[in-house]
């Protein structure tokens, strides 16, 4: 065990912030949500403790970070710009497209905008991919769950696209009024 010392090179100390730092903006969203027992959960119930469990888990990432010295692999000499940008952005474009396009363009979309992320994939492994969690999805939320999510666009491609558009610019005409 080292000294205590600040390393903010520590691949350690900024995976403990990140999950520090999520599980307390889960624990701040869910803080109106009724958290009802354990027995009868409420919606917050699952968002509150999993946010105090990440915060925890992130608290100790962190905090090991400042006794051990990394390993050379385990040293953060530049951000990475391209992954830290288009993982979250195939989350949002998955949440908004889901529900005017349906699932099967949606999980498209979702492992491409992934993919791109990364330095080297081959087509053959994103198609394989595609076609697991294309059936995974369809398996687990519509007969398994019984959600209703649409596999393709429900009405028409024109009304999707509009609908589509709405969901987008709605955020930014609540923000600035028009």
């Amino acid at each position: 065990m080292g000294a205590f010392k600040f390393r903010p090179h520590s691949q350690d100390f900024w995976a403990g912030l990140l999950f520090l730092g999520l599980g307390l903006l889960a624990v701040y969203i869910a803080r109106d949500y009724p958290l009802g027992r354990a027995m009868r959960m409420g919606p917050g119930y699952f968002p509150t403790y999993l946010g105090y469990l990440m915060a925890f888990l992130g608290a100790i990432v962190c905090g090991r970070s400042f006794f051990l010295e990394p390993k050379p692999e385990e040293v953060v000499t530049r951000w990475a710009l391209g992954p830290l940008v288009l993982m979250p952005l195939s989350v949002v474009l998955f949440a908004v497209v889901v529900d005017n396009f349906g699932l099967v363009l949606a999980v498209a979309l979702l492992i491409v905008f992934a993919s791109a992320s990364v330095r080297n994939f081959k087509p053959i492994e994103l198609i394989l991919m595609y076609v697991v969690l294309v059936s995974v999805a369809v398996g687990v939320f519509q007969y398994g769950l019984g959600v209703p999510f649409h596999l393709f666009w429900e009405e028409s491609f024109g009304k999707a696209v509009s609908d589509f558009w709405a969901t987008i610019t709605t955020p930014f005409r609540l923000a600035f009024g028009s």
